[in-house]
């Protein structure tokens, strides 16, 4: 709005003093203390000096029952002159409080200076409740960008700790203590060993059936003598 009033005085070609002391009025509220409404009352000066610069340019009647420029469609305009007699009634038109001649410029009403107090820097709000405040705004009411953003960080979560397992443990499988490692070794001798005396038992059975039982050395020599003498 106050951008508003500062621009149409320079689209309706009002003087350059018009538009000066125009913009200073619509700007009045960024005073700190006509901003805190600790000054209610614009100077009665000031509202001359204002009057005097714009008397001339054209203006009409806005929709709240203000005065605005005339500049574009408007249908009906008047000199400021015809349609205000002061200072005071210029700035009563216009919205704002006129005070009295014994009020001290500057501290009780409002007199374009800019005052010697500035105001106090806004203290600066840690990080710690700015993330508080905004992690209540979105608990109160949540964006998609929130629940978003809880859905990947659960994500995540889950995908960091299956990788710290995985790099933990390549396999896959929790890890064996030095107990259970010699342990299976010994079980996997002993089978070795059992495996080993199987083959041997099987191997004797084999070789007995492909040889036949020989007879004792004794008798071959006596059978062998018997068919000697026979022969002769």
């Amino acid at each position: 709005m106050a951008c508003r009033k500062i621009r149409e005085p320079v689209v309706a070609k009002f003087g350059r003093q018009c538009q000066q002391l125009t913009e200073e009025m619509a700007c009045s509220s960024c005073h700190p203390l006509m901003g805190t409404w600790q000054i209610r009352n614009v100077c009665p000066r000031l509202c001359d000096d204002w009057y005097a610069a714009c008397k001339d340019e054209y203006y009409s009647y806005g929709g709240a029952g203000t005065l605005a420029p005339c500049y574009g469609n408007a249908l009906v305009c008047s000199p400021l002159s015809s349609i205000a007699d002061s200072g005071a009634d210029f700035c009563t038109h216009m919205g704002f409080h006129v005070g009295s001649d014994a009020d001290v410029e500057g501290t009780e009403c409002f007199d374009g200076s800019v005052p010697e107090q500035l105001g106090e820097t806004e203290p600066v709000e840690p990080w710690e409740e700015v993330l508080k405040r905004l992690f209540d705004e979105q608990v109160e009411n949540p964006s998609g960008v929130f629940i978003a953003a809880i859905f990947g960080s659960v994500a995540a979560l889950f995908m960091g700790y299956r990788f710290v397992r995985q790099l933990g443990d390549p396999f896959g499988a929790d890890q064996l203590s030095l107990e259970e490692v010699r342990r299976l070794q010994q079980q996997r001798y002993e089978r070795g060993e059992h495996v080993f005396d199987d083959e041997t038992d099987s191997s004797s059975d084999d070789g007995g059936d492909d040889f036949p039982p020989q007879s004792p050395v004794g008798e071959t020599n006596v059978d062998s003598e018997s068919s000697t003498q026979a022969t002769s």
